[in-house]
């Protein structure tokens, strides 16, 4: 009977054990641990050509254990509606922002509508402390009593000045710390440095009063632009670099005798060698043809195109100041994104300077994705057509919100490809748009208005198609497109309007460009159009 009775003993611990084990599954089954979400820091610059990308050791190496985006276009080249189609995940068509300027269909006054909706209002419902630091939207208003648009925990943004580097004014509103909303003069101090400065700042308050929480930050110094109302023969410099990077010759503060272009010498570096620099523009539509540039004009731009190198030197600089204050567990955890709000040409077709046309030098920007440590190991590169209404969706699947939301708007998220997964039935086809600003327009002066070249150096209003072989652009007026075969022509030099390519995607223009609209396909269904 003894040995019966430890039988059953037996038999019953071994019973409640497997039950209590059964109970303590069924207990956790639905409460899984939810993965941490990662970090984001968003550098945003203003007017980055990819030609600059080259002289800026620091951001190439985002590439490393990162992925780079080779076929990435802006929707818009021009700094408001671009950013606005950011901010959204929507194109301009569909923003309503056309221009830099409130009187003009476009600045913060077309834009502010869409506050209550951006990314930043969806991560900060999403559990992240959020900080914008730098250039905004065209005409944001900065009274004493600023408003700090919904979403953002901090608000460090440029109010005018900002354009020069050393003349500005800084916002300077953290949540935690009440209600204060301070001005802050530049003292004299390079803003990209200040913002470098800002942005550590950020990232140590981040610890302190949502340890264990998620951050964004988002850093958008204004270089590489141009200072507002530059004149030949003026002091200070266009493009006004740092005065650590301008030559030890003529600045006192430079650190090498023809300035700091990121390892080569700036004077062996020369505007004339950038891909159809004055080409002939004999084939190109009426707006574009012009004379040959001269000597004297060649010779700003020269000095204007090291500038610029000299310009993004603080930026790469700040870029590692950045990473460098990283913990070694936030590395784990964090995404770096890097791009630019559209490009910028300098002598290419002709066109002295400026940007808003649909040819790569000023649409086809840098981005580059570092992924967080704990990920993919290794260096990627994709061709996928990606666009700037993607960042919205990507944002938001870096942060685990919804499909709901995340895929809401015109774009579709990278995250996919900056893992390294091949998607299918990805977009074929990026669409470019340009509202031609009236010069006329009453306000603060257009900081990409192009002042050197007499008579119209602006493209007329125009919608394009950019896909993986061809461009093709729709001007408005003008019945006859414009056409280039990307492939045999990657620098856009021989436009061949009569192309029996142009019918089809002509078709396609027609879809993109209506897209979103009431009675028209949403836009991730044009993209996807083949033709």
């Amino acid at each position: 009977m003894s040995v019966t009775r430890n039988i059953r003993r037996v038999l019953a611990v071994a019973l409640a054990l497997v039950l209590s084990l059964a109970m303590t599954s069924q207990a956790g089954a639905g409460t899984t641990a939810k993965p941490k979400q990662p970090n984001i820091i968003f550098f945003l610059v203003d007017d980055m050509s990819a030609d600059l990308l080259p002289y800026m050791d620091t951001v190439r190496s985002l590439g490393e254990n990162g992925t780079t985006f080779s076929d990435y276009y802006v929707s818009n080249s021009l700094c408001c509606p671009s950013r606005a189609s950011m901010f959204t995940g929507q194109f301009p068509h569909n923003t309503g922002v056309a221009t830099n300027k409130n009187s003009d269909g476009g600045g913060y006054q077309a834009f502010e509508p869409h506050e209550s909706r951006t990314y930043a209002v969806s991560l900060d419902q999403a559990g992240y402390r959020t900080g914008y630091l730098g250039k905004y939207i065209n005409e944001y208003p900065v009274p004493a009593d600023y408003k700090v648009p919904a979403g953002w925990d901090e608000w460090h943004v440029a109010a005018g000045g900002g354009y020069s580097e050393f003349k500005y004014q800084l916002t300077r509103y953290v949540k935690e710390a009440g209600a204060d909303k301070p001005l802050d003069p530049s003292g004299g101090k390079y803003l990209v440095d200040e913002l470098g400065q800002r942005a550590v700042d950020f990232i140590a308050r981040s610890r302190e009063y949502a340890p264990g929480e998620p951050f964004f930050l988002q850093v958008s110094p204004f270089a590489p632009h141009s200072r507002i109302g530059a004149k030949p023969g003026d002091k200070e410099p266009r493009f006004p670099p740092a005065r650590r990077d301008r030559p030890k010759t003529q600045w006192p503060a430079g650190q090498f005798p023809n300035g700091d272009c990121g390892g080569p010498d700036c004077a062996g570096i020369d505007v004339t060698t950038l891909p159809s620099f004055n080409e002939d523009t004999a084939d190109k539509p009426s707006w574009v043809r012009r004379e040959p540039l001269g000597t004297p004009i060649t010779k700003e731009l020269r000095e204007d195109f090291r500038d610029r190198i000299r310009m993004v030197q603080s930026v790469d600089d700040m870029v590692e100041r950045v990473l460098a204050t990283l913990t070694d567990e936030e590395k784990r955890n964090t995404y770096i994104v890097f791009t630019s709000d559209n490009g910028f040409h300098l002598g290419q077709h002709r066109l002295v300077r400026g940007k808003s046309t649909a040819y790569d030098h000023d649409v086809r920007v840098p981005l580059l994705v570092k992924r967080p440590t704990a990920g993919r190991h290794g260096d990627l590169a994709t061709d996928a057509i990606a666009q700037n209404v993607d960042l919205f969706a990507t944002f938001m699947d870096m942060a685990g919100v919804g499909a709901a939301t995340r895929d809401s708007r015109d774009g579709r998220s990278l995250l996919p490809l900056i893992q390294g997964h091949k998607v299918k039935d990805w977009r074929k086809a990026a669409l470019i748009e340009h509202v031609k600003p009236d010069p006329a327009a009453p306000g603060e002066p257009d900081p990409d208005a192009e002042t050197l070249q007499a008579g119209n150096s602006q493209p007329p209003s125009y919608a394009a198609a950019r896909t993986a072989g061809d461009l093709y652009v729709e001007y408005e007026g003008d019945p006859q497109p414009e056409y280039y075969d990307t492939v045999a022509d990657p620098r856009q030099e021989s436009n061949d309007p009569d192309n029996a390519r142009t019918a089809d995607l002509g078709k396609l223009l027609d879809g993109l460009a209506s897209c979103g609209k009431p009675g028209a396909p949403d836009c991730w269904t044009a993209a996807r159009a083949s033709r």
